[in-house]
């Protein structure tokens, strides 16, 4: 269950913020103070809750508005993984007037990108609420400033890939890829060898291949033999900075991979289009 692991915990560093399951016993949060910043975090989580992503992104510090850079970046992140609010409610609180955690406890639905399927969980989600120019805004962490689902595919030696999103964080560009063996024996997948993201501007970006397992995918990164008609999905991370315009035309070569009982490896060239 790697693929799922990798894809649910994206989605719940990016769109919930670091959000964990709901534990069968309530822990104590703390107390909900009847004070304004426990308003201006129901007015932030009842936005997102009927998708005004203007208004929740309105409610950010400076800081996090600055990150996403505009409100349709911000509202891009929660697209790409079909990210709905289902209900939330209020558990808990800590700190003071200076700065407070509120814990919110959502139920959410979201695409999860290994098997294409809806999903639903339960989640408690930690927002910040901190004054800033003589009003309470929004500290809400942990996600990439932009990014896109998509369904580019291409085949080759019979194997499939499809890229299903991409996020981009100030420090690299994550690459969720499914790979499907269509073929009659084993392939072999090794693409932290040669693999290179590139843009249409002459942008090249290196995989980032470290043995920090929260970035890099532990099971492409030591090889998988992928039987016939079976499939991974993983995440590949190259090192980028921030990039001011994103909207540029990606291309990713993966490479090597090695059928079995073929005499040489071989590489794919998928395209990259949103929403493909």
């Amino acid at each position: 269950m790697r693929a799922f692991g990798r894809t649910a915990c994206a989605l719940l560093c990016t769109a919930l913020l670091g959000a964990s399951p709901a534990p069968q016993q309530r822990p104590n949060y703390g107390p909900v103070p009847n004070n304004a910043q426990t308003g201006v975090v129901k007015r932030y989580v009842d936005a997102l809750r009927g998708a005004r992503y203007d208004d929740a992104f309105a409610l950010l510090t400076d800081e996090e508005r600055a990150y996403f850079g505009s409100a349709a970046s911000y509202k891009s992140v929660f697209d790409a993984d079909g990210f709905v609010l289902k209900s939330a409610s209020v558990v808990g609180a800590r700190g003071d007037d200076r700065g407070r955690v509120y814990f919110v406890r959502e139920h959410i639905g979201f695409v999860d990108h290994a098997d294409d399927a809806r999903h639903e969980i339960d989640a408690v989600v930690p927002i910040g609420i901190l004054p800033e120019h003589g009003t309470l805004h929004v500290k809400d962490p942990g996600k990439p400033y932009r990014a896109f689902a998509s369904a580019s595919t291409i085949d080759a030696s019979g194997l499939r890939v499809m890229v299903k999103k991409v996020d981009f964080f100030p420090d690299r560009i994550d690459v969720v890829i499914t790979f499907t063996n269509l073929g009659d024996n084993f392939v072999t997948l090794l693409p932290y060898g040669k693999s290179i993201l590139r843009d249409d501007r002459g942008g090249v970006y290196r995989i980032l291949a470290t043995k920090d397992w929260t970035v890099t995918d532990k099971r492409l990164y030591e090889g998988i033999r992928l039987a016939p008609n079976s499939r991974y999905t993983g995440l590949l991370a190259f090192s980028s900075g921030r990039l001011g315009d994103v909207k540029r035309t990606w291309s990713l070569t993966l490479a090597p991979a090695l059928r079995e009982g073929a005499d040489e490896p071989f590489e794919l060239t998928v395209q990259i289009a949103p929403g493909a």
